[in-house]
């Protein structure tokens, strides 16, 4: 059984019931940040519970059935022994979810777990071809049969096709399954942000089931909201990959976020250019030097401001 700090475990239990603090939920989040294990277990865990909701859901009638039956067998009826058996027969479940993700990541010697220190590209053992973006982590068995991942950050696939054994793909709340096909998966804490090149994915929110097919050139948004599928706009969501951005006549605030995606850093234009637009294309260039092209050709100043890069009008 996976060690977990007593104090985490409190807190993953309260997470998964809704019940956590703005407080607890920033030690989570700083837990799940250490590395890519802790992240990958915690997506396991929030899968493994929202499959077992029904489970869940019901021991509380059951358990309180089962303990009248026994008081009745005993004479004993305590209405206080029903709360601490439904309490345990809880517990005890999710002490088993726990045991269950922790021998899917740590326990089974065939798994492959890969974090990104910087772009990477991998081949998995059916001959697809996944690039991950620095800090994406990735997780796969060795033998490949049933062709799944787990994934945390952003990648790019090339499915290689086989109708027999649909691809799939797990992420912290969806399900991607697709046949053969190219596409961008981004996961993170707020959304999922899948972009479809060639092909179909079919694209299913966990909790509710709740299922589209996205087609090439759509995006789709994945939140607490549900999926949100809209044509494809933005021409340089693969930069990450390319080091290729193109503007055309771009206004300068989706410049500054297009170049805040593909740097990693933030970068704000000034209010005084929320109507400027750029036309311009930069191929492989560090960020300080298409800051300093985008100075030079159209007038304006940087500075940097605590972490933020601010573009303004001189």
């Amino acid at each position: 059984m996976i060690s977990l700090p007593e104090h985490i475990e409190i807190i993953l239990e309260k997470h998964l019931k809704g019940l956590e603090s703005s407080s607890e939920m920033k030690v989570l989040e700083e837990w799940r940040a250490e590395n890519s294990a802790h992240e990958l277990l915690y997506k396991q865990l929030l899968k493994l519970w929202q499959e077992s909701g029904v489970i869940l859901d019901e021991p509380v009638y059951d358990a309180n059935k089962a303990w009248n039956k026994l008081d009745f067998a005993l004479k004993q009826g305590k209405p206080a022994r029903q709360y601490s058996m439904t309490r345990f027969l809880l517990a005890a479940c999710f002490t088993g979810i726990i045991f269950i993700a922790g021998w899917m990541f740590f326990g089974q010697k065939d798994m492959t777990t890969l974090q990104a220190t910087a772009n990477r590209q991998l081949t998995l053992p059916d001959g697809s071809s996944v690039i991950l973006r620095k800090g994406a982590a990735i997780s796969f068995p060795k033998d490949f049969k049933e062709r799944e991942v787990t994934l945390n950050g952003e990648a790019y696939f090339d499915v290689k096709p086989d109708k027999e054994h649909p691809f799939r793909i797990q992420t912290t709340r969806a399900t991607l399954e697709v046949l053969g096909t190219s596409f961008t998966i981004n996961t993170t804490s707020q959304y999922d942000r899948l972009v479809v090149t060639t092909g179909m994915v079919s694209f299913t929110k966990t909790a509710t089931k709740q299922r589209q097919i996205i087609l090439p050139n759509q995006a789709a948004v994945l939140n607490e909201k549900g999926i949100d599928v809209t044509p494809v706009r933005d021409s340089n969501y693969l930069s990450w990959r390319t080091g290729i951005l193109t503007f055309d006549n771009t206004s300068m605030e989706q410049v500054a976020a297009e170049l805040s995606d593909c740097y990693n850093v933030v970068i704000k234009p000034d209010s005084g250019l929320l109507t400027f637009t750029i036309t311009a294309r930069f191929e492989k260039q560090p960020v300080e030097q298409v800051l300093e092209e985008i100075r030079l050709l159209f007038n304006l100043s940087y500075r940097k401001q605590h972490d933020t890069i601010l573009l303004f009008k001189p």
